[in-house]
């Protein structure tokens, strides 16, 4: 008799457990999404969109010219602002057949519509990568999309063959491939 006691006493006791620990997670996750939802509905306000995983495509006679992928982007139609998060935009030669640049960044103003575009980035430096491996490095570039032309005014960092090139300023017409840094120009050479 004593063991059925025994064995009832551990029977409620797993139970009553079992109950408190489906409480405690119903409970978390109620609150956890009510915190999702009041975050996500204060970061919408005043956007036409809120968009996860933005892709906008420039294209011409069905070739790209060029795609904006962003992490997250707030849509605002009466402006034709896209503030982008995450940025990630391909720039393609005048054919539109190969890929010549690649920039990132963390953060990204688009203008839906003239197509030029501003990416800034605060923590890290945007960079521009080409398909030949040289890098530019800086705080903010911006995209004329009537010129296809790039430009920033703030500090810039080349690197690639073992140059690395300072300056201040740069502007590049991306379909004729050059560049140039408009101020406070300085090279080094490192030997391999």
């Amino acid at each position: 008799m004593q063991f059925y006691g025994i064995r009832s006493l551990l029977t409620l006791t797993v139970l009553g457990l079992a109950v408190f620990i489906g409480h405690r997670v119903v409970t978390h996750m109620q609150i956890r999404s009510q915190e999702i939802t009041s975050v996500t509905l204060d970061e919408q306000q005043g956007a036409d969109a809120w968009i996860q995983g933005f892709s906008y495509r420039q294209t011409q006679s069905g070739a790209t010219k060029w795609v904006v992928n962003a992490h997250q982007a707030k849509v605002f139609d009466k402006e034709h602002v896209a503030k982008l998060q995450t940025v990630q935009v391909r720039l393609f030669d005048e054919t539109f057949q190969k890929e010549q640049l690649l920039i990132t960044s963390e953060e990204g103003v688009m203008n839906t519509s003239n197509n030029d575009f501003e990416l800034v980035s605060k923590n890290e430096k945007t960079v521009m990568t080409f398909e030949s491996g040289y890098q530019v490095f800086s705080d903010r570039f911006s995209w004329s999309e009537k010129t296809r032309q790039i430009h920033t005014a703030d500090p810039v960092t080349i690197q690639g063959d073992g140059l690395v090139i300072t300056g201040t300023g740069l502007a590049g017409d991306v379909d004729k491939k050059e560049f140039r840094l408009l101020k406070n120009v300085r090279a080094e050479v490192s030997s391999p």
